[in-house]
């Protein structure tokens, strides 16, 4: 029988509390936003790329010590290829799921550049397409904020996982960024996604014994000549409107005044974990 309590609290109340802020985000959003996207990371794609050789990162350094030459990692949500091209350096094979066509352009073109062929790119949203994967390690970087149901989520990631389970969130969700000028322009709060804290006590719940590691956010700058469309992105408005021409005088006043603080969060969390096995540890959720 699940029991409602602070201390040892019910993964599947937990999971519908999850659902109920990513719903509410999703509902203020739909409510304000004055454009709409076939692909939304299309015209960002270009940022989430990265040297697959690139030193002098703690948390992509943290995962090659957990690779191996004989693993296959599957990377879900791998983006542009940020922490899936590195891996394959280290690794058997990486199996890249990602939705968005631009961020596969994306991947595609970075392992062209470096010669990097075993990467295996696979067009779903998770957990579309599981029944395909079988893995040592399985990563999750910078994708559960806005997933409604995570308990499938999650139960999907574990299934394909032989070995380790890899989970990389923010303190907060990356959408926190700009608060200040949401509030200022759209004239009510941000509803927040939830954020790694929130994973973290839903992990706890299901059983997991995770390692937590943490890492102050490294090497990550809007350049001031891209904030503009930045933020008119992040607060879902159409150039040239209204609250848009708000936006980037608030933007001008707060750069003239020397800000460069914009409410991102600062700290990320790498969370590992030995993934649940049916009739396993944990209860379900």
């Amino acid at each position: 029988m699940s029991v409602v309590s602070c201390l040892r609290p019910d993964p599947a109340a937990l999971a519908e509390e999850w659902r109920s802020l990513v719903e509410a985000e999703y509902a203020q959003v739909e409510r304000l936003r004055e454009f709409r996207d076939d692909d939304h990371y299309a015209p960002i794609a270009h940022h989430f790329a990265d040297d697959p050789h690139r030193s002098g990162d703690p948390l992509l350094d943290a995962l090659r010590a957990a690779s191996r030459p004989d693993m296959t990692w599957v990377d879900i949500g791998a983006g542009g290829g940020r922490y899936a091209l590195p891996l394959a350096l280290v690794s058997r094979q990486v199996l890249a799921v990602e939705p968005s066509e631009g961020m596969r352009q994306v991947l595609r073109e970075s392992a062209a550049t470096h010669g990097i062929e075993n990467v295996r790119v696979l067009a779903h949203r998770w957990p579309e397409g599981a029944a395909e994967v079988v893995a040592d390690a399985s990563l999750v970087a910078h994708v559960g904020y806005d997933i409604r149901d995570i308990a499938r989520f999650v139960d999907a990631v574990e299934r394909v996982t032989r070995e380790r389970c890899y989970w990389v969130l923010m303190d907060r969700a990356p959408s926190s960024g700009f608060t200040r000028l949401w509030e200022q322009v759209h004239g009510e709060p941000r509803q927040q996604l939830p954020g790694m804290r929130e994973f973290l006590v839903y992990l706890l719940a299901r059983g997991a014994t995770p390692n937590v590691r943490m890492f102050v956010r490294q090497g990550w700058q809007i350049p001031v000549d891209e904030l503009p469309e930045n933020a008119r992105r992040r607060l879902w408005l159409a150039p040239g409107s209204e609250k848009d021409q708000l936006l980037q005088r608030l933007l001008a006043r707060e750069l003239a005044s020397g800000t460069t603080d914009w409410d991102f969060p600062s700290v990320v969390a790498l969370l590992d974990w030995e993934p649940r096995r049916a009739g396993g540890r944990g209860a379900g959720a």
